[in-house]
Formats: structure tokens, sequence, C-alpha cells
């Protein structure tokens, strides 16, 4: 699924895609310029359509349409039986799907396993393999920050055989993620209301609560092309950053909030996860943070009215994003 102008990262993915194993590509373009969808056929052409389908929004609708339209797209194809969802910078090493392949099979050959490749460059999925921290909705969590949570540790189920590695998760990214078709009849497709982020979380999370188990094959490996927003380097918080504007902050915070939900059972511990989240983790990150906060108030009111609409908005599952008008 790829948007704006992205084109070396698409052809780049196509290229070791197709290296690895796959048998047919379902490029998503995801509302782009006219002369640059033109570029995207033509990449497309140059595979034949035999092995590539492109599929068009004229509008941008975000992460979670594009993979929807994707993934449908895939799973109406007779010879599909398993779809593998990657990001147009996510690039596949040599063997990352034969070692999905051969784990599935491994693992039994049953529908309501699904996968996950190892994208080395992702925090979390680093931190599930090194330190055995789950990727999860913990309790009461906000944003995934509990002041329970050394009471609250989880164990991850690790799965090894034949030279393969595996670790358990509830939920995870859409690159990378590798599933049996059959899902699409049972759960459906991503949730097209969060637009941005978390929508992925959202769409795992059916498969775990439905029965379905999710496992993350360390023998899989993803590389990521470009550094993800929130690793930019400054001393405010990714979310106050002037140069990430307000969509990306709004709709990771109201998306992950409204997420987390289901799992709240004492709003009191809620709260105060909240409240220490954003004073310890965003207003004083460093600082120069809270330097910053002090010679820029009006700024940065504007930008906390935000982040508190998107609390709001996520608690209460305001999914109307007037945000996309505003802004």
């Amino acid at each position: 699924m790829t948007y704006g102008n992205r084109l070396a990262f698409v052809d780049q993915v196509l290229r070791a895609a197709f290296q690895t194993g796959v048998g047919h590509v379902v490029l998503v373009d995801n509302g782009t310029e006219p002369a640059v969808a033109e570029n995207l056929k033509t990449i497309a052409a140059s595979w034949g359509a035999e092995r590539v389908t492109t599929v068009r929004l004229e509008c941008n609708g975000g992460s979670a349409e594009g993979f929807a339209a994707g993934i449908a797209a895939a799973a109406q194809r007779m010879q599909t039986r398993h779809i593998w969802t990657l990001d147009d910078d996510t690039v596949p090493d040599p063997e990352a799907l034969k070692a999905l392949a051969r784990t599935w099979r491994l693992m039994g050959e049953k529908p309501s396993c699904c996968l996950a490749s190892f994208r080395q460059d992702k925090r979390t999925y680093v931190k599930l393999v090194e330190n055995n921290k789950p990727n999860a909705i913990q309790p009461n969590s906000f944003f995934g920050f509990s002041v329970q949570a050394p009471f609250q540790k989880k164990r991850v189920a690790l799965w090894r055989e034949g030279g393969l590695e595996c670790r358990d998760m509830e939920m995870g990214a859409y690159g990378g993620l590798w599933f049996h078709k059959e899902w699409v009849q049972r759960i459906g497709l991503p949730d097209a209301r969060f637009f941005l982020y978390f929508d992925d979380y959202d769409y795992t999370l059916r498969v775990t609560r439905h029965g379905g188990a999710l496992w993350m094959c360390r023998n899989s490996v993803l590389s990521d092309l470009e550094q993800s927003w929130t690793q930019t380097p400054s001393c405010l918080h990714p979310w106050l950053q002037g140069q990430q504007g307000m969509l990306r902050p709004y709709f990771a915070l109201r998306n992950r909030v409204f997420i987390e939900q289901n799992s709240i059972n004492c709003k009191s511990i809620y709260n105060l996860n909240m409240i220490l989240f954003l004073l310890v983790k965003v207003l004083c990150r460093t600082p120069r943070s809270v330097l910053y906060h002090a010679l820029h108030p009006v700024k940065m009111t504007h930008r906390w009215c935000i982040l508190v609409g998107a609390i709001r908005d996520g608690l209460s599952g305001n999914f109307e994003n007037r945000i996309l008008k505003e802004h």
C-alpha cells in the first residue's frame, strides 16, 4: 500500500517480494497524484498483469482503508491462500517468506495460526525478542504505560523447531502480517474509521480475541527503508513537534486510547496512568521540553488542546474525523 510519491520505495519492495517467492502482488494506490498513479501503473505493467494487480483509491483513505482494499482484493483471488501485508517501505529478506511458510507447516497448517515477520527496526518487536516484553494491551494502561506493569508481567510463549523461533503476540503491525484468507470471512476487513495508526492493532486483536494465534517469526526478517516519525530527534515528544503536523499525533493518540478502553477495569488507575504518562513521558520528556513550553505558551497550548481532544474522542468513541477537514 502506497501514497504520496514513494515510487523508489515501491520498486524496491516489489523486487524484494518477488525474490522471496511471492506469487502475486496487490499494489494499492492510496489516492496518489495522477502523475504518480501513471508511474505506478508503469511499474506494475513491467511485472505483468499475471503477477501484479493494481487497486486505486481516488482519495487517500489512510492506512485503514488502503489495507482494507488490498486485503479484499487479495482474498477475492481464487489462487490466494495466504495474504502477506507489507508497507511500501518494508523490504523482506530473501528467506523471509520461506521462513513463514515453514513455520506454518511445522505448527500444523492450521488456518487459525497467523504469523508476523520480525521488523528489526520496530522497537516493540525488538523488545519482544530481547526482553520478552509482550506486545499486548495491559489492563488499565495508557498508551502502553502502567504503574502496575511490574506486577502485571505476562508470560511470552516461545516456540522453537527446525531452527525456527517464534514468540506469541496479542497484536501486531500490518508490515509483515501473514494470515490465511479465511480470516477475512471470519472478522471482515480493517476498520476504515481509524484512518491512521493502530488500525492494524485493532485488526490483529480481532484475530486473537476470536480464537486465533499470532506468532512473531524471528527468522522472517523485514527492514524499514524509512525511519518512523516517532524517532525524529528533538527535545519535544513527537506529538508536540511542529513538523509532524497534528494529524499523526491526533490519530495515534485517539485510536490507541479507543483500543485500550476494553481493558480498563479500574478507572482511577487508568486516569493515574494517563496523567503520569502525559506529565513524565510527554511534557517533561527533557528539561529543554519544559523550557520550550515556557517560551512558547500559545503554540504549545494549541498542540495540547489537540491532544486532549484526541483523548476525549478516544474515550467517547468519536470517529467523526473532523480533524481531516480542519487540517
